[in-house]
């Protein structure tokens, strides 16, 4: 009984950790702490080495692992490397930075995860938790990818749905994004360089999604969402 109880006065600082990270993450990133200048620093005289690339990567999953804007290395990447090899960094680092992001959410909701996943704000999102309503939001120009990650992951999403259209979203992202600013870089011009041209193919591919959504609907009825199985 006493496990019992002190399980249930653990359960609200978890959450309030959780919450906490996500602030934190907003609060950095308007203070301008999160200065990809910095790093392009460094990576302008050790790009030609092999382990910088990993630390980009890194650096890009930690961000999202801890809702942090991890976009500052869209910029890094796209500047020092050409834009396919850019594009794999880019999708490596935010990839994995998802992953553990998930992982992180639901180990960190779990002792809360049915008071959660009953709330009305949950609930519309566990109803739009499909692979095209995922895979149109991951694409979705300037749209947070922490609130993907961390509400994937709270509400046990299936781990396959999630992979595949954060796959999707950051290769269609990463390429567009790192070809504007790489090709900006070397003509020496920084300014406007995500216009319309860039994000119009994004904003082409997330109605598609949405469409796509639209006539699955009309055939099938919605299925709920199933959870991932835990392990025991």
């Amino acid at each position: 009984m006493t496990e019992v109880m002190l399980e249930k006065k653990k359960r609200p600082y978890k959450l309030l950790l959780l919450g906490a990270i996500i602030v934190s993450g907003i609060v950095l990133h308007q203070m301008g702490i999160l200065d990809w200048y910095r790093l392009l620093d460094i990576g302008e005289k050790y790009a030609h080495t092999w382990w910088f690339p990993p630390i980009v990567i890194v650096v890009k999953a930690v961000l999202y692992m801890f809702a942090m804007p991890g976009s500052s290395m869209y910029w890094v990447a796209g500047i020092l490397f050409p834009p396919l090899y850019a594009t794999i960094i880019v999708v490596i680092g935010g990839v994995s930075g998802s992953i553990l992001a998930y992982r992180f959410s639901q180990n960190m909701s779990k002792d809360s995860a049915n008071r959660i996943q009953s709330s009305r704000f949950f609930s519309v999102i566990r109803n739009h938790s499909d692979f095209l309503t995922l895979s149109a939001i991951r694409t979705l120009p300037n749209f947070p990818h922490s609130v993907i990650n961390y509400g994937s992951g709270i509400l046990h999403v299936p781990m396959t749905r999630f992979l595949l259209s954060t796959i999707i979203g950051f290769t269609a992202k990463g390429y567009l994004y790192t070809a504007a600013i790489h090709h900006a870089a070397t003509a020496d011009d920084l300014t406007d360089v995500i216009q319309l041209e860039t994000i119009l193919p994004l904003i082409v591919l997330t109605l598609l999604f949405v469409i796509g959504k639209f006539f699955q609907r009309k055939k099938l009825p919605e299925q709920p969402i199933e959870p991932e199985q835990e392990t025991p």
